[in-house]
């Protein structure tokens, strides 16, 4: 009886996370201003009952009962895994602790939104500061301390990975990227002109939704709607949002925006009934989740064979901007390579090394090399370093994204990370799915998402990351495919 036991518990603990997820997408989307005080009490309030359950002594006399489990059938077994790990961890964190976390978080994502809006760090940076504070005292409970805090961090999104195996990835990575950037740059750049135009946004939004039905997104099961950084957010197995967010002058920015989480969307919509409900009910890792999303938006979204049938429907939308542009200069324009200060608005080239700017910045402030109020000059120098440009504004640069105002650090790495597993899964699906490109220009999506569905989604939380790896590919985690693609895809672009 004690698996039943800690199923219940389990199944309290969705709920709960449930209505969190509720509350953190009513705050991005719907709240009024004047409404975080109490939302932030809300969330830390929701976030103790939460902690509560998990870390009561029900949980812990279940788990202790239940021991390896070596008796138990592979699924319950691996719940028994995943829970006794969320259990090991938040066991070590106090009740008033998690509370504080949850309060600071909602104070903290309210105060950057509004910093972002007006250009002002200053108004920021106290949040800040008790954000890195919070994640410095909970990894320090963790068991990681000194120069492994940031470590215990990145475990959160990327299980068994330390900085040093990231960076490891990463340097290569770098080198290969910053190469290929500077082989294009010599290159001509492709007339683009036709993007600075006025695209109205109810058109925009208009495409939005004829290009959610053409990728397939049961709109029965989920929605898009507008924030200020686009997300995902699961508060059911049957109730998954997105967002996206809209400006006149860039419509490529919207369009990928909700490509990309249609790629989240498509993850947490797939989980077969078994793992529904459960912890298990969720990606292998956060890398091998954005894995799934940077596959949508960029080898598919960002394919000629997507837009062949795509670009049509664009264009019925925008005849003024776009009837007398025809399809190759779109394409290119779609894959341009021009550094962008934005990491949303990132080309494919360009993208991971704004994920290594932010990594390198991570690994300096838990190593306490970096001071919170020098962010700005840092921030200003990596990106002329590493991308070539210096943003002349903190919105354009440290102020852009929501992460760290709301205490995520260690995550950013996960998306130069899902890079390279997207294409290693990719070259697989490939070899089963030889026409993919021809079903893709046909707007036949049916055979790969059941592909993915089968060999990613349906497994859920079951195995750690490097074991879906391998059990897809065969191999360890590689930057070679993903390089491949890139150097084969830009070589041919710029000639």
């Amino acid at each position: 009886m004690h698996i039943d036991d800690l199923h219940k518990i389990d199944r309290e603990l969705c709920y709960l996370k449930n209505v969190a997820a509720l509350l953190g997408w009513d705050q991005e989307t719907q709240l009024p201003p004047k409404g975080v005080e109490d939302r932030s009490e809300q969330l830390a309030l929701i976030s103790s009952l939460a902690h509560e359950r998990l870390v009561s002594k029900a949980t812990g006399a279940a788990l202790d009962a239940l021991g390896p489990g070596e008796e138990l059938p592979a699924l319950e077994r691996d719940f028994l895994r995943v829970m006794r790990r969320t259990y090991d961890r938040e066991v070590k964190l106090p009740a008033a602790f998690v509370a504080d976390e949850a309060r600071a978080a909602g104070l903290s994502q309210a105060a950057w939104q509004t910093a972002r809006q007006n250009n002002d760090f200053a108004a920021f940076l106290p949040h800040l500061k008790t954000m890195l504070d919070m994640n410095r005292r909970k990894a320090e409970y963790w068991g990681f301390s000194d120069d492994r805090v940031y470590d215990g961090l990145l475990d959160l999104y990327e299980p068994s990975m330390s900085a040093a195996d990231i960076s490891a990835v990463f340097t290569p990575l770098r080198e290969r990227l910053t190469a290929l950037l500077q082989n294009i740059a010599a290159k001509p750049a492709p007339d683009v002109s036709f993007l600075n135009q006025d695209y109205p946004l109810d058109q925009q939004t208009a495409f939005n939704v004829q290009l959610l039905d053409e990728l397939g997104f049961d709109k029965t099961r989920g929605r898009l709607d507008i924030s200020a950084h686009p997300f995902t957010t699961s508060i059911g197995a049957n109730d998954v949002r997105i967002t996206t967010r809209y400006f006149s002058q860039n419509l490529l920015s919207t369009i990928f925006s909700v490509i990309h989480e249609t790629g989240h969307a498509f993850y947490e919509m797939s989980f077969p009934p078994e793992l529904r409900g459960t912890c298990l009910a969720d990606g292998a890792s956060m890398a091998i989740h954005e894995s799934q999303s940077r596959f949508w938006e960029n080898v598919i979204g960002r394919s000629r064979p997507f837009w062949t049938r795509l670009y049509p429907m664009l264009q019925s939308r925008f005849p003024k901007q776009l009837n007398a542009v025809p399809l190759d200069l779109f394409y290119r324009a779609v894959n341009q390579v021009k550094p962008s200060l934005i990491r949303v608005d990132a080309d494919e080239v360009s993208y991971s090394l704004h994920i290594i700017l932010r990594f390198e910045i991570e690994k300096q402030l838990f190593a306490g090399t970096l001071r919170p109020e020098d962010l700005p000059a840092t921030w200003r120098r990596l990106m002329k370093e590493y991308i070539g440009l210096e943003p002349q504004s903190d919105a354009d640069g440290v102020l852009q994204d929501i992460h760290w105002s709301m205490g995520s650090f260690g995550y950013f790495p996960s998306y130069a990370l899902g890079n390279l597993y997207g294409l290693q899964i990719h070259r697989c699906l490939l070899a089963e799915v030889p026409d993919f490109e021809t079903q893709v220009a046909c707007g036949r999506f049916d055979e790969i998402q059941a592909w993915l569905v089968k060999n990613v989604y349906a497994w859920g939380a079951r195995l750690t990351p490097s074991e879906l790896l391998m059990k897809i590919t065969g191999e360890k985690l590689s930057v070679t495919p993903f390089l491949e693609y890139i150097e084969t895809k830009y070589t041919a672009l710029y000639a």
